[in-house]
């Protein structure tokens, strides 16, 4: 079953490897800018995007939901 929710997502060479649930797009938008500016930048053909997608969750080992896949 798929939420749909914001993900920051990581980008490497087009393909998403990389991907946390945010409660807002302020939010993520904040948590990027705090990377990009930290200099989590790469020559490898990296990026960071805030996206509204489906997801599937799993609780993680902290209770928390976590974003296991991205459905769409």
């Amino acid at each position: 079953m798929g939420v749909v929710t914001i993900v920051l997502i990581l980008y490497l060479g087009g393909e998403a490897i990389e991907y946390t649930e945010r409660n807002t797009i302020s939010e993520c938008l904040g948590v990027k800018r705090k990377i990009e500016r930290l200099g989590w930048k790469d020559t490898r053909n990296t990026r960071y995007a805030c996206e509204k997608r489906e997801v599937e969750l799993e609780t993680g080992p902290d209770g928390k939901p976590q974003v296991v896949k991205l459905l769409d």
